[in-house]
Protein backbone atom coordinates (compact mmCIF):
# COMPACT_ATOMS: atom_id res chain seq x y z
CA UNK A 1 0.00 0.00 0.00
CA UNK A 2 1.38 3.43 -0.99
CA UNK A 3 1.40 6.04 1.76
CA UNK A 4 -0.69 9.04 0.73
CA UNK A 5 0.52 12.09 2.65
CA UNK A 6 -2.36 14.31 1.55
CA UNK A 7 -4.97 11.67 2.40
CA UNK A 8 -3.45 11.24 5.86
CA UNK A 9 -3.54 15.00 6.39
CA UNK A 10 -7.18 15.09 5.32
CA UNK A 11 -8.06 12.40 7.82
CA UNK A 12 -6.16 14.22 10.55
CA UNK A 13 -8.10 17.38 9.67
CA UNK A 14 -11.39 15.47 9.96
CA UNK A 15 -10.35 14.16 13.39
CA UNK A 16 -9.46 17.65 14.55
CA UNK A 17 -12.78 19.06 13.35
CA UNK A 18 -14.63 16.21 15.05
CA UNK A 19 -12.72 16.83 18.27
CA UNK A 20 -13.55 20.55 18.07
CA UNK A 21 -17.23 19.74 17.70
CA UNK A 22 -17.08 17.38 20.67
CA UNK A 23 -15.42 20.07 22.78
CA UNK A 24 -18.06 22.64 21.81
CA UNK A 25 -20.84 20.22 22.77
CA UNK A 26 -19.12 19.40 26.05
CA UNK A 27 -18.63 23.07 26.92
CA UNK A 28 -22.30 23.76 26.18
CA UNK A 29 -23.37 20.88 28.44
CA UNK A 30 -21.25 22.22 31.28
CA UNK A 31 -22.91 25.63 31.02
CA UNK A 32 -26.27 24.03 31.80
CA UNK A 33 -25.05 22.04 34.81
CA UNK A 34 -26.05 23.13 38.32
CA UNK A 35 -26.08 21.54 41.77
CA UNK A 36 -29.68 20.43 41.37
CA UNK A 37 -28.79 18.38 38.29
CA UNK A 38 -25.72 16.82 39.91
CA UNK A 39 -27.63 15.92 43.07
CA UNK A 40 -29.93 13.70 41.01
CA UNK A 41 -27.07 11.20 40.88
CA UNK A 42 -26.44 11.25 44.64
CA UNK A 43 -28.43 9.40 47.34
CA UNK A 44 -29.88 11.15 50.39
CA UNK A 45 -30.79 10.03 53.90
CA UNK A 46 -34.45 9.89 52.87
CA UNK A 47 -33.58 7.07 50.48
CA UNK A 48 -32.80 4.94 53.54
CA UNK A 49 -36.50 4.86 54.48
CA UNK A 50 -37.18 2.11 51.95
CA UNK A 51 -34.12 0.06 52.86
CA UNK A 52 -33.50 -2.59 55.56
CA UNK A 53 -32.58 -1.73 59.15
CA UNK A 54 -28.98 -0.67 59.74
CA UNK A 55 -28.57 0.51 56.15
CA UNK A 56 -25.86 3.16 56.24
CA UNK A 57 -25.08 6.08 53.93
CA UNK A 58 -21.64 7.69 54.06
CA UNK A 59 -20.86 11.08 52.52
CA UNK A 60 -17.25 12.22 52.25
CA UNK A 61 -16.59 15.67 50.78
CA UNK A 62 -12.87 15.75 50.07
CA UNK A 63 -10.06 17.92 48.76
CA UNK A 64 -7.38 16.37 46.56
CA UNK A 65 -3.89 16.35 48.08
CA UNK A 66 -2.31 14.86 44.94
CA UNK A 67 -3.52 14.95 41.31
CA UNK A 68 -6.28 12.68 40.06
CA UNK A 69 -6.35 11.22 36.56
CA UNK A 70 -8.17 8.47 34.70
CA UNK A 71 -7.96 6.84 31.30
CA UNK A 72 -10.86 7.50 28.97
CA UNK A 73 -10.39 4.59 26.59
CA UNK A 74 -11.23 5.30 22.97
CA UNK A 75 -11.78 9.02 23.53
CA UNK A 76 -9.82 12.04 22.39
CA UNK A 77 -10.24 15.79 22.27
CA UNK A 78 -8.57 18.80 20.75
CA UNK A 79 -6.14 21.15 22.49
CA UNK A 80 -3.91 23.77 20.91
CA UNK A 81 -5.09 22.61 17.49
CA UNK A 82 -3.85 19.04 18.00
CA UNK A 83 -5.39 15.71 18.96
CA UNK A 84 -4.93 14.97 22.67
CA UNK A 85 -5.15 11.23 23.35
CA UNK A 86 -5.12 10.96 27.16
CA UNK A 87 -8.25 12.78 28.33
CA UNK A 88 -9.81 12.27 31.74
CA UNK A 89 -13.10 10.34 32.00
CA UNK A 90 -16.09 12.66 31.60
CA UNK A 91 -19.80 12.18 32.17
CA UNK A 92 -21.70 11.95 28.88
CA UNK A 93 -24.66 13.98 30.18
CA UNK A 94 -22.96 16.84 32.01
CA UNK A 95 -19.52 16.89 30.37
CA UNK A 96 -17.93 17.07 33.82
CA UNK A 97 -14.79 15.15 34.82
CA UNK A 98 -15.90 12.22 36.95
CA UNK A 99 -14.99 9.11 38.93
CA UNK A 100 -17.18 6.20 37.83
CA UNK A 101 -18.87 3.92 40.39
CA UNK A 102 -16.94 0.95 39.02
CA UNK A 103 -13.69 2.87 39.56
CA UNK A 104 -14.57 3.52 43.18
CA UNK A 105 -15.42 -0.13 43.70
CA UNK A 106 -12.17 -1.34 42.18
CA UNK A 107 -9.96 0.98 44.22
CA UNK A 108 -11.81 0.35 47.48
CA UNK A 109 -11.58 -3.39 46.97
CA UNK A 110 -7.85 -3.03 46.34
CA UNK A 111 -7.52 -1.11 49.61
CA UNK A 112 -9.66 -3.69 51.43
CA UNK A 113 -7.16 -6.39 50.50
CA UNK A 114 -4.46 -4.34 52.26
CA UNK A 115 -6.33 -3.95 55.57
CA UNK A 116 -4.48 -5.52 58.50
CA UNK A 117 -7.00 -8.18 59.54
CA UNK A 118 -7.09 -11.91 60.21
CA UNK A 119 -6.86 -13.54 56.76
CA UNK A 120 -9.89 -15.85 56.71
CA UNK A 121 -12.10 -13.33 58.46
CA UNK A 122 -10.98 -10.63 56.02
CA UNK A 123 -11.90 -12.84 53.07
CA UNK A 124 -15.41 -13.34 54.48
CA UNK A 125 -15.91 -9.62 55.07
CA UNK A 126 -14.66 -8.67 51.61
CA UNK A 127 -17.04 -11.17 50.06
CA UNK A 128 -19.94 -9.76 52.08
CA UNK A 129 -19.10 -6.19 51.13
CA UNK A 130 -18.13 -6.58 47.48
CA UNK A 131 -19.85 -9.82 46.48
CA UNK A 132 -18.50 -12.91 44.80
CA UNK A 133 -15.70 -12.75 42.27
CA UNK A 134 -16.78 -12.80 38.59
CA UNK A 135 -17.21 -16.38 37.45
CA UNK A 136 -17.61 -17.73 40.98
CA UNK A 137 -20.47 -20.21 40.59
CA UNK A 138 -20.59 -21.84 44.02
CA UNK A 139 -22.79 -19.90 46.47
CA UNK A 140 -22.61 -16.58 44.57
CA UNK A 141 -23.26 -13.58 46.80
CA UNK A 142 -24.31 -10.02 45.97
CA UNK A 143 -22.24 -7.37 47.72
CA UNK A 144 -23.61 -5.04 50.38
CA UNK A 145 -21.90 -1.92 49.03
CA UNK A 146 -23.40 0.41 46.41
CA UNK A 147 -21.27 3.04 44.70
CA UNK A 148 -22.14 6.35 43.02
CA UNK A 149 -20.34 8.69 40.60
CA UNK A 150 -18.29 11.64 41.76
CA UNK A 151 -18.31 14.80 39.64
CA UNK A 152 -15.63 17.49 39.64
CA UNK A 153 -17.28 20.82 38.88
CA UNK A 154 -13.96 22.42 37.94
CA UNK A 155 -12.41 21.66 34.56
CA UNK A 156 -9.37 19.44 34.21
CA UNK A 157 -5.85 20.74 33.59
CA UNK A 158 -3.01 19.39 31.48
CA UNK A 159 0.09 17.84 32.97
CA UNK A 160 3.17 16.12 31.57
CA UNK A 161 4.87 13.15 33.21
CA UNK A 162 8.13 11.48 32.24
CA UNK A 163 8.11 7.71 32.92
CA UNK A 164 11.29 6.24 34.42
CA UNK A 165 12.60 2.68 34.39
CA UNK A 166 12.17 1.12 37.82
CA UNK A 167 15.61 -0.45 37.97
CA UNK A 168 17.81 2.35 36.61
CA UNK A 169 15.54 5.40 37.13
CA UNK A 170 16.44 6.51 33.62
CA UNK A 171 13.96 7.61 30.98
CA UNK A 172 11.68 4.79 29.83
CA UNK A 173 10.09 6.81 27.03
CA UNK A 174 9.25 10.34 26.07
CA UNK A 175 7.03 12.69 28.09
CA UNK A 176 3.32 11.77 28.27
CA UNK A 177 0.59 14.42 28.34
CA UNK A 178 -2.29 13.78 30.74
CA UNK A 179 -5.47 15.49 31.79
CA UNK A 180 -5.63 15.77 35.57
CA UNK A 181 -7.60 17.28 38.41
CA UNK A 182 -5.02 19.31 40.31
CA UNK A 183 -4.48 19.22 44.08
CA UNK A 184 -6.99 21.45 45.85
CA UNK A 185 -9.96 20.39 43.72
CA UNK A 186 -13.04 19.16 45.58
CA UNK A 187 -15.34 16.18 45.13
CA UNK A 188 -18.11 14.27 46.91
CA UNK A 189 -17.99 10.53 47.58
CA UNK A 190 -21.14 8.60 48.51
CA UNK A 191 -21.22 4.99 49.66
CA UNK A 192 -24.30 2.99 50.63
CA UNK A 193 -24.11 -0.09 52.84
CA UNK A 194 -27.16 -2.39 52.89
CA UNK A 195 -26.93 -5.48 55.17
CA UNK A 196 -29.00 -7.66 52.85
CA UNK A 197 -29.32 -10.47 51.95
CA UNK A 198 -28.51 -11.68 55.46
CA UNK A 199 -28.32 -15.40 54.72
CA UNK A 200 -28.70 -18.32 57.10
CA UNK A 201 -25.41 -17.62 58.90
CA UNK A 202 -26.16 -13.94 59.55
CA UNK A 203 -25.18 -12.51 62.92
CA UNK A 204 -25.92 -9.02 64.21
CA UNK A 205 -22.22 -8.64 64.90
CA UNK A 206 -21.58 -8.89 61.15
CA UNK A 207 -22.82 -5.32 60.74
CA UNK A 208 -20.40 -3.99 63.37
CA UNK A 209 -17.60 -5.94 61.75
CA UNK A 210 -18.50 -4.77 58.24
CA UNK A 211 -18.61 -1.09 59.19
CA UNK A 212 -15.41 -1.18 61.21
CA UNK A 213 -13.56 -2.96 58.41
CA UNK A 214 -15.05 -0.57 55.86
CA UNK A 215 -13.69 2.49 57.65
CA UNK A 216 -10.22 0.93 57.66
CA UNK A 217 -10.44 0.31 53.91
CA UNK A 218 -11.67 3.86 53.28
CA UNK A 219 -8.72 5.29 55.20
CA UNK A 220 -6.26 3.27 53.15
CA UNK A 221 -7.89 4.17 49.84
CA UNK A 222 -8.15 7.90 50.48
CA UNK A 223 -4.99 8.53 52.53
CA UNK A 224 -2.49 5.90 51.34
CA UNK A 225 -3.19 4.19 48.01
CA UNK A 226 -5.43 6.71 46.26
CA UNK A 227 -8.27 6.14 43.80
CA UNK A 228 -6.56 7.28 40.63
CA UNK A 229 -4.70 5.85 37.71
CA UNK A 230 -0.96 6.33 38.36
CA UNK A 231 -1.43 5.22 41.98
CA UNK A 232 2.23 4.20 42.15
CA UNK A 233 3.08 7.87 41.56
CA UNK A 234 0.98 8.90 44.56
CA UNK A 235 -1.97 10.14 42.51
CA UNK A 236 -5.47 10.24 43.97
CA UNK A 237 -4.92 10.72 47.70
CA UNK A 238 -6.84 13.37 49.65
CA UNK A 239 -6.20 15.85 52.44
CA UNK A 240 -6.65 14.37 55.91
CA UNK A 241 -9.20 16.97 56.98
CA UNK A 242 -12.47 16.65 55.09
CA UNK A 243 -14.60 19.48 53.76
CA UNK A 244 -17.59 17.62 55.17
CA UNK A 245 -18.24 14.14 56.49
CA UNK A 246 -21.64 12.68 57.40
CA UNK A 247 -23.06 9.25 58.04
CA UNK A 248 -26.70 8.28 58.38
CA UNK A 249 -27.74 4.94 59.83
CA UNK A 250 -31.33 3.71 59.72
CA UNK A 251 -32.71 2.78 63.15
CA UNK A 252 -36.41 1.89 63.21
CA UNK A 253 -38.25 4.63 61.35
CA UNK A 254 -35.59 7.20 62.18
CA UNK A 255 -31.98 7.99 61.35
CA UNK A 256 -28.94 8.40 63.50
CA UNK A 257 -26.55 10.98 62.09
CA UNK A 258 -22.84 11.32 62.69
CA UNK A 259 -20.67 14.26 61.66
CA UNK A 260 -16.94 13.59 61.27
CA UNK A 261 -13.93 15.62 60.17
CA UNK A 262 -11.45 12.85 59.30
CA UNK A 263 -11.72 9.18 58.37
CA UNK A 264 -10.20 8.21 61.74
CA UNK A 265 -13.00 10.21 63.31
CA UNK A 266 -15.51 8.29 61.18
CA UNK A 267 -14.19 4.97 62.51
CA UNK A 268 -14.48 6.10 66.11
CA UNK A 269 -17.92 7.65 65.68
CA UNK A 270 -19.37 4.58 63.95
CA UNK A 271 -18.14 2.48 66.88
CA UNK A 272 -19.97 4.83 69.24
CA UNK A 273 -23.14 4.74 67.16
CA UNK A 274 -23.33 0.96 67.08
CA UNK A 275 -22.65 0.71 70.84
CA UNK A 276 -25.59 3.03 71.57
CA UNK A 277 -27.97 0.55 70.00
Amino acid sequence: MIYDYYLSRAREYEDIELAKNKKNIRDKLKEDVDDELINIFYPSKNDLKKLPQDSTLIQISFTLKKPYTSKNEGEFYITDGRIFENPIVRDKLTGLPMVKPSTWKGHLRFAAEKVDWEKEEKERIIKRLFGSEPGEKENPLKGRLYFFPTFFEDDADRDIITPLKRDTRTLAKGPISLEIMKPGKNGDFYLLYVPYPKGKDFKEEDIDEDLKFLTEALKLMFYTYGFSAKKTSGFGVIEKNLTKGKTWLKVGENFQEIVFSTLEDLKNRIDELRVKQ
